[in-house]
């Protein structure tokens, strides 16, 4: 991503490259030309701390990542503070608009923010370009993660300009209670207007509308699941 190498947080750890892509990236780990190995070899294994800024809008990539651990929120921010989530990055993952970044040696308008401890193998620009050139198999999961993330971008835009603000608060949370497993999140108003790229106040004026209609019961900082069918209503109909 961005200049990790100048991260002053950032920790180097020593470990067998080779068999920790196995979890993360089975299809890049089992590789075998020689060039791959040779950039892999020369990859730096690092550690770099929750809330460390990666990227930003004066920022240009220098590097490309493997997430092996942890996640990273890649976001834009207007010029009244209000902030859009993009996409995250996880273990198997790749961030596009650092690539491009990389690519055309520029900065680009967005940010991408460790939100956990994250582990990750670096490459420097010229090693990309190098596996790019040599590793059919590196270069279709590149082709194909960038396939993926164009059709995501699409339907982020599709929502945003057709889809109401509460349809698309209750899809969000929809999805947020099913991968919680449990009745109860703990999450701002102010993190799920980051999410959608609007104000807490808009956002505290549909979640107590939900709460009027019996589908969440509102604490401070916490958001509990009162009525799945009531929240899918909202998301299907409005």
């Amino acid at each position: 991503m961005a200049s990790i190498d100048n991260q002053t947080q950032t920790t180097c750890i020593s470990a067998d490259k080779h068999g920790i892509l196995a979890s993360a990236y089975p299809q890049l780990s089992v590789i075998s030309e020689p060039a791959w190995i040779e950039v892999i070899n020369r990859a730096k294994l690092m550690e770099i701390p929750a809330n460390t800024e990666l990227l930003s809008t004066t920022t240009t990539c220098d590097n490309f990542i493997l997430m092996l651990e942890g996640r990273v929120r890649v976001f834009q921010t207007a010029p009244d503070g209000r902030e859009l989530t993009l996409y995250r990055i996880e273990p198997g993952g790749m961030c596009v608009l650092s690539l491009n970044s990389m690519l055309k040696e520029q900065p680009l308008n967005a940010y991408a923010v460790t939100e956990t401890t994250i582990k990750a193998l670096v490459m420097p620009a010229s090693d990309f370009n190098y596996s790019m050139n040599t590793s059919v198999t590196f270069r279709n999961y590149v082709i194909t993660t960038l396939t993926s993330r164009l059709c995501e971008s699409m339907q982020l835009i599709q929502s945003t300009a057709f889809d109401n603000l509460n349809m698309r608060l209750a899809c969000m949370l929809g999805g947020l209670f099913e991968r919680n497993q449990g009745a109860i999140l703990g999450i701002t108003h102010q993190e799920l207007a980051h999410e959608l790229g609007t104000t807490r106040e808009v956002i505290s004026r549909i979640l107590k509308e939900f709460e009027k209609q019996g589908c969440i019961v509102l604490s401070r900082g916490k958001i509990q699941l009162a009525s799945a069918q009531g929240l899918e209503w909202f998301s299907s109909k409005h």
